[in-house]
């Protein structure tokens, strides 16, 4: 005598579908935000190891860096012997190898043509990725190359050698108006320049220069986010490039005064507000961003590494990156 064997109705399997479709559509959300947790705690980490680093720096050299230097020579060719921070502080972050193969009279520019791109002995940064200058959770483009301008054309980075496009800025200080008296600031031709922060063009600034204390002073703060839906980061002839002109804000000549590596802050963090100064890559306001929800990470000159929300009070957060202006915030994270 045969047995009948019980098998799943379509109905049934319909619903075993359904169910399972539920659970991962519960599940995936909780994944992701795990993978962001992660990602987040990784760009915090390379946060703190650039603190550290810039405190290692001070420590052999009694100042930081500066935040963007000129070279000797500039052309339209592609020479920008110039370079920024990023460079300076490589022999503290386990990089003394590369550091101490570079020519620092040759170009740190990413060229207006391949092959004009690091002239001089530095072709070892053509292509090179150091992955703690790069945050996890960024979409942007490894070596970037163009841009959508405001007015809805396209920009070129002046990239063609490939500089890696780097995610965290230095701070020269914050741009006006501000509801107290505050010096240090200048329009240069390329939206406000500032000099009242740690990370200023052309010049080096010590602890002794932050009267507001460390705790008190961001240093370097994230970029690794978008600005209208396109790549505005201080990356200009790529992440290792310098500053035009010999210039300084405080100087008798202050004209069209860019360069890479460093933002005065004249928007909140993750803004998409288009302004004179953060339109392109190379001017002095680009703003400080990330992929993060909410906010941005930033280091202040303590090395302490703090999470910054996008509604923070923007004059509290203009006062965190300048350095001298005898304003007292409350808590850092806001």
């Amino acid at each position: 005598m045969s047995q009948l064997k019980r098998a799943f109705t379509l109905v049934e399997l319909l619903v075993v579908i359904a169910i399972i479709g539920i659970l991962v559509g519960l599940l995936l959300p909780a994944v992701q935000a795990a993978r962001e947790a992660a990602r987040r705690m990784q760009c915090s980490n390379n946060l703190k190891q650039i603190g550290l680093a810039m405190h290692n720096y001070h420590d052999t050299n009694r100042r930081f860096p500066f935040g963007s230097r000129a070279g000797n020579t500039w052309s339209q060719v592609g020479i920008k012997d110039g370079t920024n921070w990023r460079i300076s502080i490589l022999p503290f972050l386990e990089q003394s190898s590369l550091y101490n193969s570079l020519n620092f009279s040759g170009s740190f520019g990413g060229g207006s043509t391949a092959a004009a791109a690091f002239m001089g002995g530095n072709q070892m940064l053509s292509g090179y990725v150091f992955p703690n200058y790069r945050c996890p959770s960024s979409a942007l483009e490894v070596f970037p190359q163009t841009y959508v301008t405001n007015t809805g054309g396209t920009g070129s980075f002046n990239n063609p050698g490939n500089g890696m496009g780097i995610h965290y800025v230095g701070l020269q200080g914050a741009a006006p108006t501000f509801t107290w008296t505050q010096a240090g600031y200048r329009d240069c031709g390329q939206g406000w320049s500032c000099d009242q922060g740690i990370m200023t063009v052309n010049e080096s600034k010590s602890i002794g220069d932050i009267t507001d204390g460390t705790s008190n002073t961001i240093i370097i703060a994230e970029q690794s986010g978008q600005v209208r839906k396109t790549d505005l980061t201080s990356n200009y002839y790529g992440g290792w490039s310098g500053a035009r002109r010999n210039y300084t804000v405080s100087g008798a000549t202050c004209t069209d005064h860019w360069q890479t590596g460093t933002t005065c802050i004249r928007q909140p963090p993750n803004s998409q507000i288009d302004d004179p100064g953060n339109r392109v890559p190379y001017r002095n306001n680009t703003t400080v961003n990330s992929f993060h929800t909410g906010g941005i990470q930033v280091a202040l000159a303590d090395g302490s590494i703090h999470f910054i929300s996008n509604s923070i009070d923007f004059q509290s957060f203009k006062a965190m990156a300048i350095r001298n202006d005898g304003q007292v915030i409350a808590s850092i994270d806001q």
